[in-house]
């Protein structure tokens, strides 16, 4: 239990990325893309540090999407087919 005045940074509860084409739906775990993202600022900073550069990793955008509330992201319509990206 949180103690009283004391805000969690982001929501805990299961979030989903969902792509629509047409009446198909795909869901891809959020955490899923979190994950992808992490790895891939992990190579980017050991890359730097083998070339004795800085890269600071931003913390705020690996986790920007939690932030969300559920909303449509993207929605467009070509060929009479429905194209749409939402968060849930």
């Amino acid at each position: 239990m949180a103690h009283p005045g004391v805000r969690r940074p982001y929501p805990l509860r299961p979030r989903f990325l969902v792509l629509g084409v047409g009446g198909l739906r795909l869901p891809c775990p959020l955490s899923l893309l979190e994950w992808g993202l992490l790895l891939l600022l992990f190579a980017l900073k050991t890359r730097a540090l083998l070339k004795g550069t800085r890269f600071r990793v931003p913390w705020g955008a690996v986790f920007a999407l939690r932030a969300l509330s559920p909303t449509l992201l993207f929605q467009v319509r070509v060929e009479g087919k429905e194209v749409r990206l939402e968060l849930l």
